[in-house]
């Protein structure tokens, strides 16, 4: 979960509601996923590691540019168990990176009648014991008979080796006037959290105002058990877990400085607990199983521009507030994100567009305390961008190459090559045969244009191994942008998804 201190990635009364749901479809029954694969996958022959340090890049998965979409919406990768994911606005796509016959993609949306403006980033949980990709879409529905457009947020549950729909939940989030994605009551995606133990989300919703018109901000609460939605108007989540959701609320009115946090029970909207941080700005950075993460800022000296600034850690139990101050003032430009590793640690760390402003702060989610941190400043050490986490690893990229970091301790890990092997690299014997060619059944119809032609197509690599951007036990994942390839006139590479095979 990503925010910018300036604005990005953001109750008084809260009031709940049951969402309008639809049922769970399977991909094939519904055409909500267009499955290539038989529905009992093959056993899986890709070695697991938990968690993996040492990868081989093995895949590359083209997404394909989207007619119509602006050049700003960028393809989103993940992982869920043995499955890479890529998502778009249009959809999510699922490739078995132990079976490349294993290949499926659900849509955003069926309806004629419906726009999809925004994507959240795929989300991994396990639900019933299986791997499930979580997606969240705002929509618009343009509207029916007398029923004016409304703005909505649609969340999926897919379960990753059959490319289905375990279940499907739409919410309401607003009435549209207008018919584009800057229509007054039009909806994006601002924030997102998810427990990977449940599949429970809470996204945070925004819609656009105008001048008479204010944005509001919204959180949406789903469970796939239920598959029922509960709107929490006013706040931006930072985590959810067990079913309690924590969000920021903005301060009353401009120098009010009486910005805080809202625990509230997910499933009936109630706030449980109220936390007055009484800050200016208060942003949801992230969370842990036992912690909500945020940061905030508030003017000291009204006038001469003086700020203080801290990461706030919330109980999701007892409310209870810990303060962190950072050792680097942040900058308008700041973007300040924490990756938990979804066991007992939280790693923030800061990022700006100046030299010399970097820092990495770990949390022990337990307490939500620090201990550990290092900046630019501290020599001796350059600090990493910090791309993912998983059970105890921290995995980051330097200038020079990628890095691992023990997420207790914030020391360096030892971690072997990510050059490709020879093995790795694709061989004769691995270049499509007549047999593997695509017959006129698996080649992409019209009505699913969005089709990525091939399946790991290694030549679409670049050669430079970076960071995993996501990881599971099988490998990890991570967006590489074009490099020149396209596969006709009309149809070109937005950017590619590469797969890192582990090996220890």
């Amino acid at each position: 979960m990503v925010a910018t201190t300036a604005v990005t990635a953001a109750l008084i009364l809260v009031a709940g509601c049951g969402g309008n749901d639809k049922k769970s479809e399977s991909g094939s029954e519904n055409k909500g996923g267009e499955s290539t694969t038989s529905a009992t996958p093959s056993t899986p022959t890709v070695p697991s590691f938990d968690p993996p340090k040492v990868f081989s890049p093995t895949a590359a998965y083209p997404a394909i540019e989207e007619k119509g979409r602006s050049t700003l919406d960028e393809s989103q990768m993940g992982i869920a168990g043995q499955v890479a994911l890529v998502g778009s606005w249009a959809g999510l796509k699922g490739y078995d990176v132990a079976d490349p016959k294993n290949t499926w993609t659900v849509k955003s949306a069926e309806a004629e009648t419906t726009d999809v403006y925004d994507a959240a980033k795929p989300m991994a949980a396990k639900v019933d014991g299986k791997d499930v990709a979580v997606v969240a879409y705002a929509e618009s529905d343009k509207g029916q008979g007398t029923q004016k457009p409304a703005g909505l947020v649609v969340i999926q549950w897919i379960d990753v080796m059959t490319g289905k729909k375990i279940a499907e939940v739409s919410q309401k989030v607003s009435t549209v006037e207008g018919s584009d994605s800057s229509s007054l009551g039009a909806p994006s995606i601002k924030a997102q959290a998810y427990d990977p133990e449940t599949g429970q989300v809470a996204i945070g919703a925004t819609t656009t105002g105008n001048l008479t018109v204010g944005a509001t901000v919204q959180t949406v609460y789903a469970d796939p058990k239920t598959q029922k939605a509960t709107v929490v108007p006013g706040i931006s989540p930072a985590a959810v877990h067990g079913g309690v959701v924590a969000g920021a609320k903005a301060e009353s009115k401009e120098n009010a400085d009486d910005a805080g946090v809202l625990i509230v029970d997910g499933a009936s909207g109630k706030v449980t607990k109220q936390v007055p941080l009484k800050q200016g700005v208060l942003t949801p950075l992230g969370g842990g199983a036992k912690h909500g993460y945020f940061y905030g800022s508030k003017y000291t000296n009204y006038g001469q521009g003086t700020k203080a600034e801290a990461i706030f850690t919330v109980d999701l139990t007892t409310g209870a507030a810990a303060q962190t101050v950072t050792t680097i003032p942040m900058e308008s430009d700041s973007t300040i994100e924490c990756v938990p590793d979804q066991a007992t640690t939280v790693v923030c760390t800061n990022k700006t567009i100046r030299q010399g402003a970097r820092e990495l702060i770990g949390f022990d989610d337990e307490t939500g305390k620090k201990t550990w941190g290092f900046s630019d400043k501290s020599g001796g050490r350059v600090v990493p961008q910090v791309t993912a986490a998983f059970h105890g690893v921290i995995y980051a990229q330097t200038d020079a190459q990628p890095v691992l970091l023990d997420a207790k301790s914030g020391e360096d890990l030892p971690s072997g090559s990510s050059s490709p092997s020879s093995s790795d690299s694709p061989s004769s014997s691995d270049s499509p045969s007549s047999s593997d060619t695509p017959s006129s059944s698996d080649t992409p119809s019209e009505s699913s244009g969005n089709e990525s032609p091939g399946n790991g197509d290694m030549g679409l690599f670049n050669g430079k191994v970076r960071s995993p951007q996501a990881v599971s036990p099988y490998g990890g994942v991570y967006r590489q942008l074009p490099t020149g390839e396209d596969y006709g006139a009309t149809v070109q590479v937005e950017s590619i998804c590469i797969y890192l095979k582990p090996s220890a």
